[in-house]
């Protein structure tokens, strides 16, 4: 052989044990170095361990499980639960709660011969959930949220479009081809809130001290640029003051207190309720987009009445709405009441949080107040046989050929229980269409509120 060709031979072979060897400390470095490789293998060796945990409703009931490890997992939540709970698939992987805690779901620290994960078990009512979706099931896309407005429990959250969890394999590729079937409305999905979004604003109207004097609102406002807002429908209501912008939802009582008041001081205040900020919860990270853009009038007017580039979610809005019905205190809401180890240790358990102050308990009260004039406008009665009344407020955001409806409540209004979220998007009709559906939330509120006092009274005599 030549030398020159075998020097050729040698360079080759170096070059192929150098690529050899690259490729042996990228897989090393996959499999050992990369935290996100390792957790995951990790996750795929318990999965062929453990039996897979259980996810439960608050009361105790299975919504998905598994029989045998490594097995086909079952559901009995349905179309109500799918948006939250998600699936757990071989084939296609893992969405909602089982993707979020699967690392727990497929292993525990079992003493013994107890081979299964953790045990999950939610804050949600099946009741609540089924009767949650019920009043939303004929919306393309719509959401609807419960919290409990004492401790920040998720009750209900449902969202549409949904599925069969069941039947997910089979009809994978039609269920691919439905926009925004594995972002849920109710929690990830964020939209143009509308006239909902003014309880917030009038909250920064009183704060700022620009709520003693009245607007005379003929209907219509131009701003310097040209562009004229008008109030749903043109409407002028003459002299208004806070309460009857809202009950009457006045955009030119709001843009004229906004611009009253200073973008400064508007923006400080909507920040003061986390608007524009991840909100870290315990089953997901809630966002939301609040954007002055270049603090025109115009922007800063549309802001105040919940247009403009201002986008939440259902869940945030039930937040806001908690939060002036609680004394102007935010609570962190949780969905994740306990998790339990395979043999019934408890490792984690869900606690009411403060998240924040929004306001003072006085500016709550008052914007409350107005509430609670709004949903006597809007033909709320008075709900269960204990009587409560009911806080509430209407949006209709105008996007494009489209709305989005909403309703935001809470009841009774002078200590709430409870709140609850009804949201329709890039539908043909206003908020206040939708008041049946949160009738029907309502409705099954008021069991479930006589099942918790029953319960609880059941406990006490057993003391």
């Amino acid at each position: 052989m030549k030398p020159s060709f075998k020097k050729r031979v040698q360079c080759i072979q170096t070059a192929f044990l150098l690529c050899a060897i690259a490729v042996g400390v990228g897989l090393v470095w996959t499999t050992l170095g990369n935290p996100e490789s390792r957790e995951a293998a990790a996750a795929e060796t318990a999965q062929r361990t453990y039996l897979r945990g259980t996810i439960y409703d608050r009361d105790g009931k299975a919504i998905n499980y598994s029989e045998e490890v490594n097995g086909t997992r079952k559901y009995t939540g349905g179309r109500a639960f799918s948006t939250v709970t998600g699936y757990f698939s071989r084939i296609y992987g893992t969405t909602g709660i089982e993707k979020t805690f699967n690392t727990e779901l497929v292993s525990s620290k079992c003493k013994g011969d107890t081979k299964k994960g953790h045990d999950i078990t939610l804050t949600l009512d099946r009741d609540l959930q089924n009767a949650a979706y019920d009043s939303i099931s004929n919306i393309a896309e719509g959401a609807a949220v419960v919290l409990d407005a004492q401790t920040g429990e998720i009750l209900a959250l449902a969202s549409t479009p949904t599925y069969e969890p069941e039947t997910l394999e089979d009809n994978w590729s039609e269920l691919c081809s439905v926009d925004g079937l594995f972002l849920p409305n109710a929690y990830k999905s964020t939209f143009a809130p509308g006239s909902d979004f003014k309880i917030i604003t009038a909250c920064a109207v009183i704060d700022n001290g620009v709520a003693d004097t009245t607007v005379n609102d003929q209907g219509s406002y131009t701003f310097k640029n040209g562009q004229t807002i008008t109030n749903y429908d043109s409407r002028a209501f003459g002299e208004i003051d806070l309460d009857g912008a809202i009950k009457n939802s006045s955009n030119v009582y709001f843009i004229t207190k906004a611009l009253e008041m200073g973008s400064d001081k508007l923006e400080a205040s909507l920040r003061k309720f986390l608007l524009g900020e991840d909100i870290q919860l315990d089953f997901t990270t809630l966002s939301s987009n609040l954007d002055f853009e270049d603090y025109r009038d115009e922007v800063v007017g549309s802001i105040a009445f919940g247009q403009g580039k201002t986008e939440v979610t259902p869940l945030y809005m039930a937040m806001a709405a908690q939060a002036i019905g609680n004394d102007g205190v935010m609570l962190k809401p949780y969905m994740i009441q306990s998790i339990d180890t395979g043999d019934g240790k408890n490792v984690t358990t869900g606690q009411t949080t403060e998240l924040t102050t929004v306001t003072s308990k006085e500016t709550a009260d008052q914007v409350t107040s107005a509430m609670t004039l709004a949903a006597e406008h809007y033909g709320f009665d008075y709900v269960g046989p204990e009587g409560w009344d009911i806080a509430a407020k209407t949006g209709t955001a105008q996007t494009g050929t489209n709305t989005n409806a909403w309703i935001v409540t809470f009841a009774p209004s002078e200590n709430p229980k409870y709140v609850v979220v009804v949201m329709a998007a890039h539908q043909g009709h206003d908020g206040i269409y939708y008041k049946d559906s949160v009738d029907q939330l309502y409705d099954a509120l008021v069991d479930y509120d006589q099942s918790q006092n029953s319960s609880s009274n059941s406990s006490n005599s057993d003391e």
